[in-house]
This record gives C-alpha cells, structure tokens and sequence, in this order.
C-alpha cells in the first residue's frame, strides 16, 4: 500500500489503479483493513481537487469502528478524519454521531494523547455552533489535563484561560457553580499569572454587585473567546458575557432584598427600565429566581410564593422551635435554683 502513497505512477495509472483495487476489495471482509485505506487515499485525493463534501461521504461510507483486525491507533485517525470532513462540509449533526465512535477513556492512553486533543479540537468547534459552552469548557478542561499540555507552559495557558472564559459563559446551575468553585481552589496559583480571568472568575463567586465596564476589559478582549480567530463569533460572546454579570447581580439583588422598587433595580443593573424588566424575566422564565413584577406599583417583590401546606410547615417548625426555647429556659432556671439551694445549705 505504501507504493500507491509514494505516488510512483502517472496521476492518471495511480487513479485507475485505485478505482480497480477499491473495485476488487469492495465486500470482502478478509481485506476490509486494505479498502478502508484505499477509500482514505480516494478521500484525501477528492479532498486535494476541493471536492470536501464528496470527500466526505467516500469516507463515512467505511464503518471501522467495527474492524477488528484494524490497530486501534489507525482506527482513531481514521473516525477523527471523518468528523474533520463533516466539520468542512458544515454537517454538525453527523458530527455528534461520529464523535460518539470514539471512547473518551481511550485517549487518556500514553500514545494517544495528541489525538486526544485534536478530538477535543473538533468538539469545540461543534459545541460553538450549539452554543453549549459548559461542554466547551469541559473540552477545553479536557485539553488542559492532558499530559502533552501540562508540561509545555505556552499551551496550558491558553487552555486554562479559555476554560475559566467560557464557564464564565455558561448558564448558572449547579454543575457551573461547582466547577468554577474548584477553578478557584485547585488552579489559584497558575490563574495568579493571568490576572484578568482571576479576577473574572472572583466576580462570578463574590456574592456582591459586578460593575460594567469590567476593570479588566482591555485585557479580556483580548482573549481569543472574544475575538473571530480561531472561533467566529467573539462579538456575540462578549454581549453574552455582559448578560451574564447582569444575570449575576439579579441573582446578588434577589439574595439581599425581599422587595426592591424598580427605578432602584435598574440603577443598580444599570440598566434602562425595559432592559431590566427583561432580563429579569428571562431568568423568572428559566427558573434562576423567583420573582413578581408590579408594574403599576414600581416594585419587584423576590422569592417563591408560599402554598398553604409551607406555611402550615413554617408555622409548625415555629412552635417547635419556641418549645425548645422554653424548655431550655426551664432547664437553665432549674439548673440555677439547684445551685442557690446547694450554696444557702453551705452557708449554714
């Protein structure tokens, strides 16, 4: 096979002597190894000529992840070329699928590890174009554990800081929360070198109000989440971002006020009155806070409206709560009356 690579024919012997090989291996599981490269060479020639889309389909009509004689290694190559045609050719949807092939445990192997990160490569660029940027930061984490990133410093740098921006992108739940909690605790010393995502990071698990314009700005625009190189789209990135600090202060704002006026809210979120009214719906919406909004009033009143079935518990947890008072009083006062007598009895 290496002879047909080397390219020893003329262009057009080398073409027909290809069709002819694929023509004979085509349905014989004995040489199915020998067809999957033919049809790769076939690929890598269309592919050449700027024919991706055909390129693309020769290749994915090769199932190799059910080859057995094939070395796992080749195998891996081969699907990681498949995802990186579909991704040429726009197919995000037959992306998902193939990069299901491939087991994420197999990567973390010795002499897989640069396949591994062009796998998590090809993974950010579809998760980019579904707009999930907690698995984008998951893939980006998965790059920056990786052994070959550890040890070279110009590469866990931006692996990290693109790991903390786009969890900082990320929609609040508890599985972003926790993740930026230990980003904080475990990576403190190397985020003290990049001092403008520390700082970002901080203002997401502070409990107070973020300022916009971040302090930082000029620097974080910098970053290549915020720009259109490598990844179109940092414009929009950086709107998400500002929607993300506004939808920090809300949740900061619902933590310290049970009713706040709505010319306040807005002074706080600097917001104008429409702005703030949507944002805050939006998250009402998804169920990031709990809120009502009185519009005639000019007041929005936060947390979650009580059943009677709560209240009746609250009122229960009270009385419990107060019998326990009284009855620990009435221990104390014991405890004192035994200890006056114990004294007057010495005294006599």
């Amino acid at each position: 096979m290496t002879w047909l690579e080397k390219g020893l024919l003329s262009e057009e012997k080398n073409d027909e002597l290809l069709r002819t090989l694929a023509n004979v291996t085509d349905g014989k599981i004995f040489v199915e190894v020998e067809k999957a490269r033919l049809t790769r060479m076939m690929a890598d020639k269309l592919e050449a000529e700027g024919k991706i889309e055909e390129a693309a389909n020769h290749l994915l009509e090769v199932a190799v992840e059910a080859f057995g004689a094939m070395e796992r290694r080749e195998k891996t190559e081969y699907i990681l070329n498949q995802m990186r045609l579909v991704l040429m050719k726009k197919d995000f949807v037959r992306t998902q699928i193939i990069s299901k092939k491939i087991n994420p445990k197999l990567l973390d192997a010795e002499d897989f590890q640069d396949l591994k990160l062009q796998y998590y490569e090809y993974l950010i660029q579809y998760w980019l174009h579904e707009g999930k940027y907690l698995d984008v930061s998951k893939s980006y984490l998965a790059i920056y554990k990786t052994k070959l990133t550890q040890e070279d410093e110009s590469r866990w740098k931006p692996a990290l800081r693109a790991y903390a921006l786009y969890l900082a992108l990320s929609p609040y739940d508890n599985e972003q929360s926790d993740m930026m909690h230990r980003l904080d605790t475990i990576e403190v010393k190397k985020l003290e070198k990049m001092p403008e995502v520390k700082q970002l990071v901080k203002t997401f698990l502070k409990k107070e109000i973020a300022p916009w314009p971040l302090a930082d700005e000029a620097e974080l625009l910098q970053n290549e989440a915020f720009t259109d190189s490598p990844h179109a789209g940092g414009a929009e990135r950086w709107t998400l971002l500002r929607k993300r600090i506004t939808q920090h202060n809300i949740k900061v704002i619902s933590e310290y006020y049970d009713q706040i006026r709505t010319k306040r809210l807005c002074e706080l979120l600097r917001l104008s009155d429409t702005e703030a009214e949507q944002e805050l719906s939006e998250l009402v919406c998804s169920k990031f806070v709990h809120a009502k909004i009185d519009r005639p009033a000019g007041t929005v009143k936060f947390g979650q409206k009580q059943t009677y079935t709560d209240r009746l518990n609250e009122w229960s947890g009270s009385i419990t709560k107060m019998l326990d008072l009284v009855e620990d009083t009435c221990h104390l006062i014991q405890k004192e009356q035994m200890v006056h007598a114990a004294r007057s009895k010495i005294k006599t």
